[in-house]
């Protein structure tokens, strides 16, 4: 038996095989990238709080501990729908912030309550107080997130325009997710620590493409071997 490959087939699987590898390694590549962001969203959880003038750019700036002084505005918080914590139904509160010093207001996320649970027990604190939470962008919404109803107060993701307006208020271009130990045990709402983690399965990925790239290779090489034996 002989191993006599044809040029057009060569030529065909060697570029097949190359942008296989390729693919391959580029998966690797985002998978380091992805690895590094969840790495510095980590570490910026952890890091001391800052005050609201020391924000900055968002994009540093997203997850950090922020601590703010001020009064809630009590009377237009709004509710964020369809928010589950363990399995359970429930929804989260939503109050702007004014902050001593600034001019605009911030949105404060304080965190989750059940569904069945009496509103009246998530009532903002009166009077000047000392918060911490995180800070947060404004959400993007995905293809399954119902829209907004400002009308009705269906709020289904925050969207810092859509509520500015509604609200007939400056907001700031982030809001805060209030942190865990906002309120007592078993009170509501209840904060949370961001989820920085995001799904990673580019290794995966990679090892598909390498495979696909062996797979072609074997059947390069069976193809011209039962050929040549053929032509014998």
């Amino acid at each position: 038996m002989t191993f006599k490959p044809t040029l057009g087939a060569t030529v065909a699987a060697a570029l097949a095989v190359l942008i296989l590898i390729g693919l391959g390694t580029w998966q690797l590549d985002r998978r380091e990238w992805k690895s590094q962001v969840i790495e510095s969203r980590a570490q910026r959880v952890t890091a001391p709080a800052m005050t609201f003038l020391d924000i900055g750019d968002v994009d540093t700036a997203e997850y950090r501990p922020v601590r703010l002084t001020g009064r809630y505005r009590v009377g237009d918080s709004i509710k964020l729908l369809s928010r589950t914590r363990a399995g359970k139904p429930g929804y989260h509160i939503v109050t702007p912030f004014e902050i001593d010093g600034a001019a605009r207001v911030v949105l404060v996320d304080r965190g989750w309550v059940p569904v069945d649970r009496d509103p009246d027990i998530a009532v903002a604190p009166d009077g000047l107080i000392e918060i911490e939470g995180f800070v947060r962008r404004f959400e993007i919404p995905n293809r399954f997130t119902p829209d907004n109803d400002p009308v009705a107060g269906d709020w289904f993701y925050l969207d810092g325009d859509q509520l500015a307006s509604a609200l007939n208020l400056d907001v700031a271009p982030i809001y805060v997710q209030l942190a865990p130990d906002a309120a007592p045990p078993g009170a509501y709402p209840q904060g949370d620590v961001p989820n920085v983690a995001l799904r990673n399965p580019h290794l995966q990925y990679a090892v598909t493409w390498y495979a696909l790239a062996l797979v072609l290779l074997v059947i390069y090489v069976i193809f011209h071997a039962r050929r040549r034996v053929g032509e014998d």
